[in-house]
């Protein structure tokens, strides 16, 4: 198909494609908005309105839209802006601004809605659009095919199903490349590209019929919009069906996206593990909620009391807070260290400690009953310090504590990303001083910065799984049951 303008164009008057700079416009600018707030991270996208399962599910709908216009890094703004600028400007040219705009929005829609669907990655760019476009302009080449051959007898080859087939290839074999988008997309090319052959069909009937029959016209055009819309009524009933999957996206996934969401709006840092020992006066005072000996009680009182998953959660900020110094003398050792470790196993394997242990690392006489709101306000102090490594573990605590609380679990989400984030860009630094060629010893050092934040994620699901969490919580009648 021609993109150039034919002189026959512009003696009924050719527009130029104004609409498709005004597209690779809008989304230059959405990108250069997030290169200054701290390019395009994972944080930074989900601030703008990345497609989130999770936060679709949380009635966060505009994340079906707003995608069209985000991307990840500059080769894919670039690519996709090419692609928008080659495929765009002459499908305006060749049917007008408004099926332009109906296309890049719907194909969009149902690329980012089927995403949803057969994809629980975080996505963004303008592909599905694209891939609108694309497929609508082979629907209308293969149109404008037939009517040669109807017409001059000669068959013409087409130059655009090459070009299917190489995004295709590209689309499956370059990892990362969301495929659901770019299906979803295609089908609203396809069926949008059908609405307009069939809108130039319809018209050149009509024209016959007018001229020779006599018809009044306005009753043909009636005709001919309840047939045009029968095609975007599919596109829009496809992005409407995607709305069945909310009520199965996993309560695992609702507080992680809501975590991050969190997290993403959180200007600090947070401290490292190593410098506990400069904030020791927030943690040594006997009224402090994060005071090692009153936590070390709570601890045993919720081993003691079954509350297993709470319990390994306190004893893995024990050992924290015991490995730089805070703390008793005793408490600081290296035999309660070791101790700490066997009672954090044996919460871990849902197993109660052995007596002498029991003795060795509490004084029974001074034991307490484990306080219901002990964690949640331990988790607050420590996240008002910005130490998220213990924050985040304390609000997984408050969470297991008064089970399948929505808002201490996004809470803990938020703030061990937080920390996994942190320990991230630190070691990313540290490798890069260091000029280090161990790329093995860099990935197992980068996953170890997320592990709690992976183990606490899989608990969710593992506990979803039986039958104990829903989208929205604990099920209430299992809810007394579960420790």
């Amino acid at each position: 198909m021609n993109s150039e303008p034919s002189s026959a164009d512009t003696a009924v008057g050719y527009k130029p494609p104004f609409l498709t700079f005004v597209l690779i416009g809008i989304n230059a600018f959405v990108y250069l908005m997030i290169q200054l707030q701290g390019g395009p991270t994972y944080e930074n996208l989900l601030r703008y309105g990345a497609k989130e399962n999770g936060l679709i599910a949380e009635g966060e709908i505009g994340r079906l839209f707003f995608p069209m216009f985000m991307h990840a890094n500059p080769a894919h703004i670039l690519f996709n802006m090419f692609a928008l600028y080659q495929f765009g400007r002459v499908f305006e040219v060749l049917t007008g601004a408004r099926n332009l705009f109906v296309t890049y929005i719907l194909g969009g829609l149902l690329g980012n809605a089927a995403s949803f669907v057969l994809s629980s990655s975080l996505s963004v760019g303008a592909s599905s659009s694209l891939f609108a476009l694309l497929f609508a302009l082979y629907v209308l080449e293969r149109y404008q095919q037939k009517i040669n051959l109807e017409s001059t007898g000669i068959k013409t080859r087409t130059s655009l199903g090459p070009v299917i087939v190489i995004n295709a290839v590209i689309t499956f074999l370059i990892p990362n490349i969301d495929w659901a988008s770019h299906l979803g997309g295609s089908i609203a090319g396809v069926l949008i590209g059908l609405g307009i052959v069939m809108k130039h069909k319809m018209n050149t009937r009509l024209l016959g019929m007018v001229k020779y029959w006599r018809v009044d016209p306005s009753t043909l055009q009636l005709r001919f919009y309840q047939r045009e819309g029968l095609y975007l009524a599919v596109v829009g009933t496809l992005i409407f069906a995607a709305f069945f999957k909310i009520p199965t996206v996993s309560f695992a996934d609702r507080v992680f996206g809501l975590g991050v969401l969190e997290a993403s709006s959180n200007p600090t840092t947070g401290h490292a593990e190593a410098e506990l020992p400069r904030y020791r006066s927030a943690f040594d005072a006997p009224e402090s909620p994060v005071y090692p000996e009153t936590l070390l009680q709570q601890a045993m009182a919720n081993l003691a009391a079954g509350r297993f998953d709470a319990a390994e959660s306190m004893f893995i900020v024990l050992k924290q807070l015991n490995k730089f110094g805070l703390g008793t003398t005793e408490f600081a050792s290296q035999s309660t260290h070791t101790l700490l470790e066997k009672a954090e196993e044996a919460a871990r394997s849902r197993e109660q400690l052995d007596a002498t242990l029991v003795q060795a690392l509490t004084d029974e006489n001074t034991s307490v009953a484990a306080q219901p709101g002990y964690c949640d306000r331990a988790a607050d102090y420590a996240r008002s310090i910005g130490f998220y490594s213990i924050s985040g573990l304390l609000y997984r605590c408050a969470f297991f504590m008064d089970f399948g609380n929505k808002k201490f679990a996004q809470s803990a989400i938020a703030d061990l990303w937080l920390e996994s984030s942190r320990c991230e860009k630190n070691l990313i630094l540290t490798f890069r001083n260091s000029n280090a060629d161990g790329f093995g010893d860099f990935r197992v050092q980068r996953e170890s910065c997320s592990n709690h934040l992976d183990e606490f994620r899989a608990q969710l699901i593992q506990l979803e799984g039986l039958g104990f969490l829903t989208k929205n919580g604990a099920v209430p009648e299992k809810k007394a049951s579960f420790n």
